[in-house]
């Protein structure tokens, strides 16, 4: 390694051949200005009374079609799990950005640069042109660098780039001003981090990420536009420079856009490193070996115990070459739906969960349907609280002492009888056939809101209008989960129509407090409702994901049974050419996961399959105990240890930090 404290790598060619070249989950922060297409709307040229025409074209590369969708993949693939992507953007493609990339993460959002000096309007007619959008999104975790209250709005300002600033020549009509650049960058990022701009222009991101001690990549096809943005740069490292005392050789090389993909892998140079040598440095940081398999950038299907989504970080490196994939214990599918294979084989012995698997993969109409009527209830409960504000009223008065317990319980009773029609609207007549709970549940979760509300209010501090809002939904969305809970948990359902019956378990997967699935004595589904950070969430997103091209593309390649794992791996024999990765119940007291146990007989029979019988190569993820490590400790075997965050501890079953094992026979 030539120089492992580079600062930037500024590269003329194709970004599309150039982003391939980037390992998995090694940038930072990808933060782009790319074509708004806005060129197919140009009417060329203005005439202008006693004056030159006025052409209004952007660019000739503007009038190219762009098309966001053949990026997305490459961006999601790239990025860290704990960063952020920015996209500037126009009306015209926010729409395609958000269909591409929102059900990618976890949160997607946009901001709007407001110019304080746009351009006036020739014709006075309509709008001033005074708004950009930046398109944003992110996973759960990810980096943000919170300023304040008044400075974190979604809305910033600022003029449009200006001399000296602005370029003249060559003069590119997109230029960002510094300062808006540099706002966002110190937002979501930190130093060090590395930075990726595919559309670099004149280089104004890679100026504002080296001013604030960022590491910088940046991609331009159009020479003049490199030329300016790589002289630009070096000035900023120059400055660096001078003021850190710190030495740097610039050895850069251009890239002629006529060369192959290959050769810009091969020749491309940055400033003091090349970037073959920029890749083996990613590779050095992030892998114990090279990485065989891409991320696919696939999320999982659904929320799980135990689910591995944040441990791709440590699975996917370590992962071999291979040709099928086995898992017998898939889960919420978060390493199948990441790893790239010819060929899937997916196992879980709990029924409900694999027949989601299956309505999924067939893009069952029926299931479809139902949860698509779930949802729509869901938003029916939030209109029916918009409506009935005079729930706050009665709380108030509860609260100031106007009434008491027993008459708030009667003002409760006596609403929901005048609103009975309105409360059974909110699940309409979809399910006419089962039991409906929803009016008892409506009128005892209000009541019990409204007492723990006051109860909080006298112990701690007084609730906002907003939170006092929040609150009186979340027991209105409560009664409608509790109504599903009781239908999930009619067995007749289960034998009269079991897509429904999965369609409530998918339901309840996504809505009971923290994914966690318990249940009583008696075989009945116990976890109440996941609260107030639940009421905006809906399913259609989930929805939308299941009915993409990439997931169903995925499933095309997969096999999908419900058998005992020994079983499953036997009938599959997976041999010397296949990867299986196993992730089991944990070695524990609570190993019951949607009623079916794993006792530490079954870990034994695993290990003992594993050892002895099993000719693939494979890899278990597992929490570390003394009896787990003395199963596995064996001649050939290796055990590396990482640790994870529990993000909820429920009933002390979990420690909020422990040792989890990496096991592998290879």
């Amino acid at each position: 390694m030539k120089n492992p404290n580079w600062r930037k790598c500024v590269l003329r060619g194709d970004s599309k051949d150039v982003i391939k070249r980037i390992p998995d989950n090694s940038i930072d922060f990808i933060f782009t200005d790319p074509p708004y297409n806005l060129g197919q709307h140009s009417t060329g040229n203005i005439p202008l009374p006693g004056r030159s025409a006025m052409n209004n074209d952007v660019a000739a590369w503007d009038m190219i079609d762009f098309n966001p969708e053949e990026w997305v993949d490459e961006f999601v693939r790239i990025l860290k799990p704990t960063g952020n992507l920015f996209i500037f953007t126009s009306y015209n493609q926010l729409g395609r950005w958000y269909n591409c990339l929102d059900h990618r993460f976890d949160t997607s959002n946009f901001m709007i640069w407001h110019k304080t000096n746009p351009a006036p309007k020739i014709f006075k007619a309509g709008f001033l042109n005074s708004c950009e959008m930046i398109f944003t999104c992110w996973n759960k975790k990810h980096t943000w660098n919170f300023i304040s209250q008044s400075e974190m709005h979604n809305f910033i300002e600022s003029p449009i780039c200006m001399r000296p600033e602005r370029l003249s020549n060559p003069k590119h009509p997109a230029q960002k001003p510094i300062a808006i650049l540099t706002k966002m960058i110190e937002i979501a990022s930190n130093k060090e981090d590395i930075i990726f701009d595919p559309f670099m222009g004149v280089g104004s991101i890679g100026v504002a990420a080296l001013k604030l001690g960022r590491r910088y990549i940046g991609v331009e096809i159009n020479e003049d536009y490199f030329n300016a943005a790589n002289n630009r740069i070096n000035t900023i490292l120059q400055t660096n420079q001078s003021r850190q005392q710190v030495a740097y050789s610039d050895s850069y090389k251009t890239v002629d856009n006529n060369v192959s993909s290959s050769e810009i892998r091969d020749v491309a140079v940055s400033y003091g490193t090349s970037y073959y040598e920029l890749e083996e440095f990613f590779k050095g940081k992030e892998t114990r070996n090279n990485i065989p398999h891409t991320h696919t950038g696939l999320q999982p299907i659904i929320k799980w115990p135990g689910g591995k989504e944040k441990e791709l970080k440590y699975i996917l490196p370590n992962i071999p070459q291979f040709n099928k994939y086995f898992e017998p214990f898939v889960g919420g599918g978060s390493v199948f739906m990441a790893v790239q294979a010819g060929e899937y084989h997916i196992n879980d012995f709990s029924s409900e969960l694999i027949s989601l698997y299956n309505y999924i993969a067939t893009s069952d109409k029926a299931f479809f349907r139902y949860v698509e009527l779930i949802d729509k209830s869901w938003e029916n409960a939030r209109h029916f609280f918009n409506d009935n504000k005079s729930l706050i009223e009665i709380y108030l008065q509860y609260k100031n002492g106007i009434i008491n317990k027993h008459v708030l319980k009667l003002l409760i009773c006596q609403f929901c009888k005048d609103k009975e029609d309105d409360i059974l609207d909110i699940v309409g007549k979809s399910f006419p056939s089962y039991s409906c709970i929803l009016l008892k549940e409506m009128e005892t979760n209000l009541f019990r809101k409204m007492q723990r509300m006051r109860e909080l209010e006298v112990k701690k501090h007084p609730l906002s209008d907003g939170d006092l809002f929040d609150n009186i939904e979340t027991a209105i969305k409560s009664a409608v989960y509790m109504n599903y809970r009781h239908m999930y948990n009619d067995t007749s359902i289960v034998e009269r129509d079991k897509v429904l019956h999965c369609a409530l378990f998918f339901f309840i997967r996504n809505y009971a407090y923290s994914g966690m699935f318990r249940y009583s004595s008696k075989g009945e589904f116990n976890v109440p409702y996941g609260g107030i950070a639940y009421n905006r969430k809906l399913m259609s997103k989930k929805l939308n994901y299941y009915r993409s091209i990439p997931l169903l593309s995925h499933f095309a390649d997969t096999h999908i049974y419900n058998l005992d794992f020994e079983m499953f791996l036997r009938k599959m024999r997976p041999n010397e050419d296949d990867f299986v990765f196993l992730d089991p119940p944990y070695d524990s007291e609570f190993s019951t996961y949607a009623q079916n146990s794993f006792s530490k007989s079954d870990h034994e029979r695993l290990a003992n399959f594993m050892l002895n019988e099993c000719k693939a190569k494979w890899m278990l993820i597992i929490k570390n105990t003394d009896f787990i490590y003395d199963l596995y400790n064996k001649e050939g075997i290796n055990i590396q240890t990482f640790d994870k965050e529990y993000l909820v501890s429920f009933m002390n079953r979990n420690d909020k930090k422990t040792t989890h094992l990496l096991i592998t026979n290879y």
